[in-house]
């Protein structure tokens, strides 16, 4: 016989979430949310219904049993009919029982997001394939689950048609002080908030605010602090001895990094018996970056790192090894000044400001950031920089090394140029 049964998921002091689990005969069991929530401290674990202490509770438990026997029905009938009894079913009894809204009114969030994130896998990416990068869509499902969230928050399903500036604050306020976010990742919430808003007006659907107006009201920049290494780090680096083998396998991936300003996974791509000489002796390295695609050839006359490209050419490593073992190479080779970064805190698992040695805070996209900035500061023009790092506009790559254009130098290059 099919069997229901009632369960919550978590301890935490606060309302969770109330589910159901369902075993139909001879088939697996299906679970969902009921759309109820309760406090722990309220729950009986044995009995799966809440405590009859109050009023409200035993309400609840009335309610809890109403929906067991609906669903008792709705599965005889469709079993009846062949239906197929799973999870979305499942959802979809639950929401008939709660009176819930139609799955296909777009105008609430939920309904909305579902179908934005169906329509992106059929979505054309830069690179011509179809459907967008991983991260991108796993960003989308992400903030799915931020409405989701905080639509049980504030008990009630959100319209996209009622959104205004008090009901974004409302939300902004909650990623900040809730979710405990940084401003960064709240700023980068509220540009899928946007860009959904933006999906309703694709649907026919009026909205309640203009779109342009969610601009610089919400955009929480976080105060970045770039470390970068120094000429003075280089040759300490390039002069650390006696190193373990596995650490001097860093040591030679590190010194090349900072030679070719490429990302971690485009300097793994680098194969040795692919690298090109001209008559001077000079390394071209050609490489296809994969963020962009872009074809790019970097030159390296450095005598120390060609000698590493021609006769120590070092093995693959993961990047997180790499990362890790990158700090033993810096902090054996006394990258000892205190600066200013973030680095995660294991018990919130956020990032936070704090001050640490060098070789604590460096991470391998360093070694790309430190070949722009250094080059940017010798007065190399960065269109020529922005050609091997795979920049495409000046105003990301002046944000990426921190610093603000040199319009002087750029009048002096440009009448260079046209002697």
């Amino acid at each position: 016989m099919p069997s229901v049964s009632y369960r919550i998921k978590s301890k935490e002091n606060k309302l969770v979430s109330i589910y159901v689990a369902l075993r139909p005969q001879g088939s697996k069991p299906i679970s969902s949310r009921t759309g109820f929530s309760i406090h722990p401290e309220h729950w009986s674990q044995s009995k799966k219904r809440a405590k009859p202490i109050n009023p409200n509770n035993k309400n609840l438990n009335n309610t809890l049993n109403n929906l067991e026997a609906f669903i008792g029905d709705c599965l005889n009938d469709d079993t009846q009919k062949g239906r197929i009894i799973d999870n979305k079913w499942l959802q979809k009894v639950i929401d008939k029982h709660n009176n819930k809204v139609d799955l296909l009114d777009l105008s609430y969030a939920m309904n909305l997001v579902d179908d934005l994130i169906s329509s992106l896998d059929h979505k054309m990416a830069k690179d011509g394939s179809i459907g967008l990068k991983k991260n991108t869509v796993k960003g989308y499902y992400t903030f799915r689950n931020n409405l989701a969230e905080y639509e049980e928050f504030i008990g009630h399903k959100i319209k996209i048609n009622e959104l205004g500036k008090e009901e974004i604050d409302g939300f902004v306020k909650w990623l900040l002080n809730e979710k405990k976010y940084g401003n960064s990742e709240v700023s980068r919430k509220i540009k899928r908030l946007k860009r959904l808003l933006k999906y309703g007006l694709e649907k026919k659907i009026n909205l309640s605010i203009k779109l342009e107006s969610i601009g610089s009201d919400y955009n929480y920049r976080t105060k970045k602090y770039i470390n970068v290494f120094t000429e003075k780090d280089f040759v300490k680096i390039a002069q650390l001895k006696e190193l373990p083998t596995y650490l001097e396998n860093v040591r030679r991936w590190l010194l090349i990094g900072l030679s070719i300003g490429q990302r971690i996974s485009d300097l793994q791509k680098v194969k040795q018996d692919e690298i090109r000489y001209d008559s001077r002796g000079i390394a071209l390295i050609d490489i296809l970056q994969i963020k962009g695609g872009e074809p790019v050839t970097v030159p390296v006359k450095n005598k120390l790192v060609i000698d590493i490209l021609k006769h120590k050419f070092p093995y693959p490593i993961s990047d997180q090894k790499f990362n890790d073992y990158m700090k033993e190479v810096c902090k054996r080779a006394s990258l000892n000044e205190t600066v200013k970064g973030y680095k995660m805190n294991a018990d919130t698992k956020r990032k936070e400001l704090v001050e640490r040695p060098k070789f604590e805070l460096v991470a391998s996209h360093d070694m790309r950031r430190s070949f722009a900035t250094y080059h940017y500061d010798k007065n190399v023009p960065i269109n020529l920089i922005m050609k091997i790092t795979g920049h495409k506009r000046e105003s990301t790559f002046y944000e990426y090394i921190d610093r603000k254009p040199k319009k002087d130098t750029d009048a002096y290059n440009f009448l260079d140029a046209i002697k």
